[in-house]
């Protein structure tokens, strides 16, 4: 093959923003590589992370708490916790970037503080286990003395009664038992009888029991249910996916079950037909490596389900597999087919176990027909007992914050709760409230609100003092006011029947009637403020049926008003010189219209002509409709204020970015880049352009490819006319074509091959190896362009040097090299051609003489 001369590359703008791309995206995928670097906490690891930790936090103090009240040392677990709180908080000040982490610390704090927690938590079981069997002596002694007093009391009674009957004045017993009280012996035999009467007695033992078992019991506690979604399905369903593996006619739906909750409450079910598996896995969640857990959940199946399985697939962060770890909680568990069951299982997570998820088979069928696993209310808990279940942590439970206080209760769909929090406290029951007590007093300063309330007779001969009474009839005790069961009223002076008011005036505050017919009516009193100076109310009904509420200060006036099938909203400044703020909205059946301008004078009534300044109308004919310069519509992004880090398009259609914008995106439904568009000001973020580019006939396609649709010629020119250089690596053709035209050449003479011939020769050729080859490359051979050594060491004449614009060297001009061949070539055809008539004339010469040697 033949070796064609060296070129040297030189880089212009372009070429050089190309390597700066190219730069940028091996950064990217750096920084996409970072997530899986272990020595590195990742931006979505350092958030989940803080999500968690808070978790923790919250249990710990809960823990604590309840630790100091039963006098438990904390000593070692919150020496344990500061130092893992001190180690998560330097990591967890920026959740914005990535930062270095030490694991191995990581997992030792972690592990100490586990440790420490479990040793707590085992205490408390053993303090709430022997309060139990205290609690349980203390009530038979209480049993025995609540015994002993009624044994007494009837004991009492009898001597009381033997006296009078016996008609004793006094008596050694009566004596004794006064004990120089002055109560009569009725008066105590009465008393203490009522004291102990068996109903007061029985529920005293009942009253002692609930008590001790409210305090006693462990399954008045409600650890947080870390499973998503686990139970109140909704279609379409959220939170949990069917596996694209396994039996190819797999199914995940969302059922109900007479089994379960009578068949009202919602199911998952898993079905195929086929003896291969249904799986289904739920939404991932956080874990705490090397923790004790539990998980419960309810299931029952057809009776030709080959089994299920229950797996937690759990990994750690920065982990891009599916999962690293498999918790088989149960497998080849065959359900009951005649009703629904709680299954609960215990386990401990490894060491990497950070996120995971929980996944559902229904092994098969095992005759080839339909087959289905039901299931519902999972719940995955911290801790080695199974507590009630709960939706999320949301339904049953009692969770106390640094402001609020919440207790819940949830069961068969009803739910009752109690939620305290600074300012506000809530009551509320799906059933009965009783409020039981001598006496309920509402301590307000404001009314209390009753809605609606059933008074039956629990009030007769008592005294009702209320602002409004609801009440089959009503009169006052010396008959001046009266109200029959038909809504009649009958009052001094006045009469109400049928609608019709006897009475030619009425002096109240507030009037009720299903209709109210009238000319102008007006709330309050008109406004007192010096821009009122058309005498406003602060509500009024017009008699063409506007209604007009309105407001004045000394900075604003507003009016808003409901008139001929519209709202509209009215505001005008009070404070200008020569123009004053005025903006107007509309909402009616087409659409929205709002309006910016000014008046030129103060508009106290609203009705002054307006200099319209820009608008905004969102109508179904014209859809988002803009104009004037301070239209916009701002996109915020992500974040809260707006302005940020989205885009702003104004009333021309053009997007411009916001002070922190990094790119504006274009992607398909499936969210996969088609463009983006840099827009940040440092001017970093480049332009990406995912697709084939087409610009008329020339095309740009992702396979490094440029395209002359059309088939013609393609040219690279400057924008001052003529051809622009170009600079590039090996260049591989078909055909090397130079304009040579003499119509665009000047100052055309015949040139001296003798000359250029020389000067070809005088070359220095070298072989050599560029410093970017490898020892695998091939020798090269080419002239040599000395920019190293002031006095050259290679001969090269200046003729042949190509410099750029700027005067430096660049390379071989090999367009004149090659002609300068071709002189040289000229040249030494000149010397053939000479050397062929010599040989020829001295052959010529030999032939006359072999011819006369022979004759």
């Amino acid at each position: 093959m033949a070796e064609s001369n060296a070129t040297q590359v030189i880089l212009t703008d372009d070429g050089i923003k190309i390597i700066n791309a190219q730069n940028t995206a091996d950064n990217a995928a750096s920084g996409v590589a970072n997530l899986n670097d272990p020595n590195l906490m990742s931006v979505i690891e350092k958030q989940t992370q803080a999500s968690q930790y808070a978790g923790l936090t919250s249990q710990y103090n809960v823990v604590l708490a309840r630790a100091k009240e039963a006098s438990i040392s904390t000593t070692a677990l919150t020496t344990a916790y500061t130092n893992l709180n001190t180690f998560m908080s330097a990591i967890l000040t920026d959740t914005t970037k990535a930062s270095d982490v030490n694991r191995d610390n990581y997992k030792s704090l972690t592990g100490t503080y586990n440790t420490a927690l479990s040793k707590v938590q085992k205490n408390l079981d053993d303090y709430v286990n022997n309060e139990f069997s205290a609690a349980s002596s203390q009530a038979v002694v209480a049993d025995s003395n609540a015994t002993v007093a009624k044994s007494a009391a009837d004991s009492t009674g009898a001597l009381a009664e033997t006296a009078f009957e016996n008609n004793q004045t006094t008596s050694q017993a009566v004596t004794a038992l006064k004990d120089g009280s002055t109560m009569t012996i009725a008066e105590l035999a009465n008393g203490l009888a009522t004291k102990v009467a068996d109903n007061d007695y029985e529920t005293y033992k009942t009253q002692t029991k609930d008590l001790i078992a409210s305090k006693a019991s462990k399954s008045d506690a409600n650890n947080a249910n870390l499973i998503p979604y686990s139970s109140h399905f909704t279609t379409p369903l959220t939170g949990w996916t069917l596996m694209n593996w396994g039996a190819t006619d797999r199914k995940l739906l969302v059922t109900t079950h007479t089994f379960y909750q009578n068949g009202t409450g919602a199911l998952l079910y898993l079905n195929t037909a086929q003896n291969g598996t249904a799986a289904a896995g739920s939404n991932r969640f956080p874990l705490l490596p090397n923790t004790t857990y539990t998980f419960q959940f309810k299931a029952f199946a057809s009776s030709n389900v080959v089994g299920a399985n229950v797996y937690l697939l759990s990994r750690a962060y920065g982990s891009t597999s599916d999962y690293d770890t498999v918790h088989g909680l149960f497998k080849n568990l065959v359900t009951s087919p005649s009703q629904i069951d709680q299954y609960t299982v215990t386990f401990t997570t490894g060491a990497n176990d950070n996120e995971g998820y929980i996944r559902v088979d229904n092994i098969g069928s095992n005759n080839s027909a339909s087959s289905g696993l039901f299931f519902t209310e999972l719940k995955l808990e911290l801790g080695d007992t199974a507590t009630p279940y709960v939706y999320g942590g949301q339904d049953s439970m009692i969770a106390q914050t640094s402001d609020d206080v919440l207790i819940k209760v949830s069961k068969d769909e009803l739910i009752d709760e109690i939620n305290l929090q600074a300012g506000s406290t809530l009551i509320s029951s799906s059933g009965q409230l009783t409020l039981s007590a001598d006496t309920v007093y509402f301590d307000t300063k404001k009314p209390v609100i009753i809605p609606s309330a059933n008074l039956d007779t629990v009030l007769v001969n008592k005294t009702l003092t209320a602002a409004d009474i609801t009440a089959n009839t009503f009169s006052t005790n010396n008959g001046t006011f009266t109200v029959d069961k038909n809504g009649a009223i009958t009052a001094k002076n006045m009469t109400l029947i049928g609608g019709i008011l006897t009475s030619p005036t009425i002096n109240t505050s507030t009037i009720n009637g299903s209709t109210i017919n009238g000319t102008t009516f007006h709330g309050g009193d008109i406004i007192s403020n010096a821009n009122n100076t058309a005498k406003y109310y602060p509500m009024t009904i017009t008699p063409d049926g506007a209604y007009k509420s309105t407001y004045f200060d000394s900075a604003v006036g507003l009016q808003s008003s409901v008139e001929s099938g519209a709202i509209s909203y009215k505001y005008r400044s009070m404070i200008g010189s020569g123009q004053y703020l005025a903006y107007d909205s509309v909402i009616n059946g087409q659409g929205f219209e709002s309006q910016s301008g000014y008046t030129s004078a103060k508009d106290t009534t609203f009705s002054n002509p307006e200099t319209i300044t820009g608008y905004v109308n969102v109508t179904p004919a014209s859809g988002i409709y803009l104009y004037g310069p301070t239209q916009k519509i701002n996109f915020a992004g992500n974040a809260d204020n707006i302005g940020s880090n989205g885009i702003t398009m104004d009333a021309y259609g053009n997007i411009y970015a916001q002070a922190n914008s990094s790119y504006w995106r274009i992607r398909d439904i499936n969210s996969n880049d088609i463009a983006d568009f840099g827009i940040d000001t440092a001017g970093a973020n480049n332009i990406f352009l995912h697709r084939e580019l087409d610009i008329g006939n020339f095309h740009i396609n992702t396979g490094h490819t440029f395209t002359s649709v059309d088939n013609g010629a393609i040219h690279f020119a400057m924008g001052k006319g003529g051809t622009v250089d170009i600079y590039a690596g090996a260049v591989h053709y078909t055909s090397l074509v130079k304009s040579s035209l003499l119509s665009v050449k000047q100052n055309v003479q015949k040139a001296d091959t003798a000359y250029w011939a020389q000067l070809v020769n005088s070359i220095d050729l070298a072989t050599y190896q560029y410093k970017t080859d490898d020892n695998t490359s091939h020798i090269r051979l080419s002239s040599i362009v000395d920019d190293v050594n002031d006095t050259e060491q290679w001969q090269l004449p200046d003729v042949f040097i190509a410099r750029d614009e700027n005067g430096k060297l660049s390379g071989v001009d090999d367009s004149v090299l090659l002609n300068a061949t071709l002189a040289t070539v000229q040249e030494q055809q000149k010397e053939i051609d000479q050397l062929n008539g010599h040989n020829m004339e001295l052959e010529a010469r030999l032939n006359k003489l072999e011819a006369k040697l022979n004759g």
